[in-house]
């Protein structure tokens, strides 16, 4: 008991050691619950984060497939002027007989708005609209890249000079029999795909759709940006992303002013962009409620933590798992000696203390195995597990080493860059089993030719290896190359698909002295680029790039 007396002589002191007892429990408490919170708080931020990313899939969905219609609808013009173009090199000449085939023509086309001829001199002489006859369209950019180019083009969207709606028009030029032009085929396409799109986007609440010229301004748009129409929007956030990008998604306010989380697409063969957007409060809605719920949850859950740590008695709960604490803080610093069963404890924390012993004593002989076990996974860390030899990582760091050293004694480093030919068609007609075991002999026989000179071997990545020969100038290197290639040609490994009928290699030399201003990299890239030469020059055969120096020394 004396033992217990010393413990509580600091609480008189303080005048409220009930209350000192309870507020330590409080804060225990407090620190237990706040995980949940936290995990109840990421699970709601999750669950928002995952509504946004089905809203940005379904945007771009919608634009892609109103995209796909307007690349229908244009594959399907295309055809029909060209035929259009070819039945007018034989139609009668008469303009009510053109009229009237013009009319026939399009009466079943409804995304046809227009169907025109137009003469050389842009003057459109035949139409299935009365009112078009006589127009001057010669100014044109679409006519004049039809006259020009003697193939289909396409207009940007544009306002149309009959209706004052936007539109796009196609063209294509009329060749006659003798190769001359007769005119121009021209065909308005109205934007019925739009409001189809729109009716399809209806379905999700909130949504809206948007068509941008290229210079900014709204020329379509589902029924909710009908009193935009016309406008210019420049200054958006939402319009420069869209004019500066082919695709993508944005999260902005619409010129409504409702924030909404847009996906767009370019038009094909327009400089326009076709824009999607869903209402962020329709896609999130719902979404508030929960959290609101889920604190409530949290808030009830935690009054009710408190209350049991409020009636916690410290010498049932606080003190013991206070003297477990510190004897497992030991264990933390690496204190394996210490031991909790030192101290006499109540049967429900005997157990907990004999596991901590035991723990101490397990720990201590696990932290022995585990050296052990780091010096041997750091050995296979170091090797590539298909050829037995050094991996890129290991490379990499050999390389730094043993230029430092070559930059010390002013000695030349060599560098063999290897590479299998025809690898890819090798494994392809005879399977990646063939194929490792390829690997493996091309390995090894690099390892038994260079045996002496390579201080390392290595799997360089895929079916290339490289070789690092420390003191070895270039010709000394490139010889040793060569050796290497004609080792692995006399491997005879079957390869059908080689213009040898077997495998063979190709390898790029370089050796340096290092200077102050060169890094290992130089070197890499120069045996890289020997390499390139290598294969580019007909495979099976050595590239060495003497460098000047090398020269000299030599």
């Amino acid at each position: 008991m004396s033992g217990c007396q010393v413990n509580l002589e600091p609480l008189p002191r303080r005048n409220r050691p009930i209350l000192s007892i309870r507020a330590r429990l409080i804060v225990l408490a407090l620190l237990a619950i706040t995980p949940l919170m936290l995990e109840r708080v990421h699970g709601l931020e999750k669950a928002r984060a995952e509504r946004t990313e089905r809203a940005h899939s379904d945007v771009i969905e919608l634009a892609r497939r109103g995209v796909e219609a307007q690349r229908e609808i244009i594959y399907t013009v295309r055809a029909l002027v060209q035929i259009v173009s070819r039945v007018y090199v034989k139609m009668p000449p008469e303009p009510s007989t053109c009229n009237q085939y013009m009319t026939d023509l399009t009466s079943n086309i409804p995304w046809i708005r227009n169907l025109s001829i137009a003469g050389t001199d842009g003057r459109i002489k035949c139409s299935n609209d009365s009112l078009a006859i006589g127009l001057n369209v010669s100014d044109r950019p679409h006519f004049q890249d039809a006259l020009t180019s003697r193939e289909f083009a396409l207009s940007d969207y544009m306002i149309n000079r009959l209706n004052q709606v936007p539109s796009v028009i196609a063209t294509f030029p009329v060749i006659k029999d003798d190769g001359s032009l007769g005119g121009v085929v021209l065909a308005v396409i109205n934007l019925q795909w739009i409001g189809d799109l729109a009716a399809t986007a209806a379905n999700h609440s909130g949504a809206s759709v948007l068509l941008l010229d290229g210079g900014g301004s709204l020329i379509a748009g589902s029924p909710d940006q009908e009193a935009y129409l016309g406008k210019r929007f420049v200054q958006y956030a939402l319009t420069q992303q869209m004019l500066a990008n082919d695709e993508g998604s944005i999260t902005a306010p619409g010129f409504d002013g409702v924030n909404r989380i847009f996906a767009y697409v370019r038009v094909p063969w327009t400089k326009a962009r076709l824009a999607v957007g869903l209402d962020e409060n329709a896609v999130h809605s719902g979404i508030d409620h929960e959290i609101d719920f889920a604190y409530l949850q949290l808030i009830v859950f935690g009054l009710f933590v408190l209350l049991v740590a409020w009636f916690g008695g410290e010498q049932l709960v606080v003190r013991p798992i206070r003297s477990l604490v510190r004897t497992a803080a030991r264990f933390g610093r690496g204190d394996l000696d210490a031991r909790a069963s030192q101290e006499p404890w109540v049967a429900e924390f005997a157990p907990l203390a004999a596991a901590l012993d035991d723990m101490a004593a397990k720990l201590a002989a696990r932290e022995e195995e585990l050296q052990i076990a780091n010096e041997h996974l750091e050995e296979l860390a170091s090797l590539d597990g298909l050829t037995g030899l050094a991996n890129r990582r290991a490379f990499d760091r050999q390389i730094e080493r043993e230029w430092q050293r070559a930059r010390e004694q002013r000695k030349p480093l060599a560098l063999m860059m290897v590479d299998i030919d025809h690898f890819k068609l090798f494994n392809d007609r005879y399977g990646h089993v063939a194929g490792d075991t390829c690997l493996r002999a091309v390995g090894e026989t690099l390892s038994l030719v260079t045996l002496e000179e390579a201080v390392l071997v290595g799997r360089y990545g895929g079916e290339e290896f490289a070789l690092l020969l420390p003191g070895l100038d270039v010709e000394r290197a490139a010889a040793l190359a060569d050796e290497a290639r004609k080792a692995v040609e006399d491997l005879f490994i079957n390869h059908a698909e080689s213009p040898c009928s077997y495998v063979t290699i190709s390898v790029g030399v370089e050796s340096m002295v290092p200077e102050k201003y060169q890094t290992a990299a130089d070197l890499i890239e120069a045996a890289d680029n020997a390499l390139y030469d290598a294969k580019h020059r007909g495979r099976n055969n050595v590239v060495a790039h003497i460098r000047p120096f090398l020269r000299a020394a030599s």
